[in-house]
């Protein structure tokens, strides 16, 4: 009788699996949930960049402030960067430019005499920003 008994027991729980498995009841693995749209974006050029790093950035002059170009991209932390040149660059909104440069902390106290900026207020947007000093400008025409 205890052969009998193992059999049935043996045969419930075969019976007991089939039922599970037809009607869905099984372990399926949980999808992880849908990453926020800005969980998965990189971050940002500036972001990326420490101060005293080479960077190239191409995007749309926004606006000029003395020599001083004020250029505009998604990449771009806040949307703009201030690009410090040496000299005028024939370039107006919203002309695409490429710039090669280091990256500097700005400072208008450090800065102003250096690369002839005149107006305090234009540049205080950008005061303890991170900022870019051109070595190279290319206009897209």
């Amino acid at each position: 009788m205890t052969n009998q008994h193992g059999i049935r027991r043996a045969a419930i729980a075969t019976g007991l699996a089939a039922v599970l498995v037809v009607t869905g009841c099984t372990h399926e693995p949980v999808a992880d949930p849908p990453a926020r749209p800005g969980a998965t974006s990189p971050p940002s050029t500036l972001t990326r960049v420490a101060v005293g790093d080479q960077m190239t950035v191409t995007a749309a002059v926004d606006r000029i402030v003395d020599d001083a170009l004020v250029v505009r991209d998604v990449d771009l932390t806040e949307g703009t960067l201030l690009v410090l040149t040496e000299q005028a660059v024939d370039a107006s909104p919203p002309q695409l430019v490429t710039v090669e440069g280091t990256v500097v902390r700005f400072s208008y106290r450090d800065l102003a005499a250096h690369h002839r900026l005149s107006d305090r207020e234009a540049y205080r947007p950008f005061e303890g920003q991170k900022a870019l000093v051109a070595s190279r400008v290319t206009v897209w025409r």
